[in-house]
């Protein structure tokens, strides 16, 4: 079931991200002035005080001390800037066409609901928890909204890397530049002798591709998989053994914002970079750091290049 300090704990780790760009309260129950406005979005009031109570309770369930006013002015100021980042991920979503709407949003609350028991016990385990409804919307809409974005942009750039391996591109150069694969990109995506019991044990789409390949070939349309989309390429092979390589671009199932590419943060962080400098980005607030345009770099990324939001 989604969890507010699930969400939270994610919320949190966008304060590194859009830093380097630049008491709790009550949803309110009528229509509310603007905190902060990017591009035609509005962030308003209510939506702010919805995810800062989120995060007082993710911080009061997991012990912090209580918030002195420096510490409640940084909260309020990173609250701000997790709408401002998620204003930008629903704006891009809906240009591809993949935005979460509200069913699909009451979609998964009826399956939390299930899970729960039924909605009145959902309900009241978000209460029990110092959640409440309206949190659990803001959790899931923005984390389909990221989900359904980061793996848009992965599906685009493993199809780019397959552009550059069939331009003559070595594979173990490629894999050594772009793999997300944690213990293997620095061997060039090496993952040594894979044997049948291997296979048995990995992912069936994996593992149906290592099988099919012939010696010396790789996968020209990337292998979707548990952990995002695969190019695999088998450089050796006998009955029962495979040496394999591969380049994963991370699209993990699920999603969590703590695992978070470096290639999509480099986007987010261009994109925001360039909202600020189109002056799409306007703060209402007067908390300090609230603004992501304030001293805002210009973040130069370098993934492929055609890459979107690169």
């Amino acid at each position: 079931m989604h969890t507010g300090v699930r969400r939270t704990a994610a919320l949190l780790g966008v304060t590194g991200l859009l830093a380097a760009c630049s008491g709790s309260t009550s949803p309110s129950p009528t229509p509310s002035p603007p905190v902060a406005k990017v591009g035609s979005t509005l962030i308003t009031q209510s939506q702010f005080d919805v995810r800062l109570q989120s995060t007082f309770v993710a911080l009061q369930q997991g012990g912090a001390p209580s918030a002195d006013p420096t510490m409640q002015t940084s909260i309020r100021a990173t609250v701000l800037r997790s709408l401002i980042l998620d204003a930008i991920i629903a704006q891009e979503a809906t240009a591809q066409g993949i935005e979460a709407t509200d069913s699909q949003v009451q979609a998964e609350i009826n399956t939390d609901a299930q899970q729960a028991g039924g909605m009145s016990q959902l309900e009241s385990q978000l209460a029990s928890a110092g959640g409440s409804m309206a949190q659990l919307q803001d959790e899931i809409r923005s984390e389909l909204n990221e989900q359904r974005l980061e793996n848009a942009f992965a599906r685009q750039r493993a199809a780019a890397v397959e552009q550059t391996l069939a331009g003559g591109a070595d594979f173990a150069a490629t894999a050594q530049q772009y793999s997300d694969g944690t213990g293997t990109s620095s061997k060039g995506g090496d993952l040594g002798q894979l044997s049948t019991a291997d296979l048995q044990s990995d992912d069936p789409a994996f593992a149906a591709a290592v099988k099919a390949l012939a010696v010396g070939t790789y996968t020209h349309t990337p292998v979707r998989d548990s952990g995002g989309y695969d190019i695999i390429e088998v450089y050796a092979a006998t009955s029962s053994m495979w040496g394999v390589r591969h380049i994963l671009v991370a699209a993990p199932m699920p999603y969590s914002v703590q695992d978070r590419p470096a290639w999509f943060t480099g986007s987010l962080f261009t994109t925001v970079a360039q909202d600020c400098r189109a002056g799409q980005i306007h703060v209402y607030t007067h908390d300090a750091g609230a603004d992501p345009c304030s001293g805002a770099p210009n973040l130069s990324p370098a993934p492929l290049p055609s890459l979107p939001g690169a």
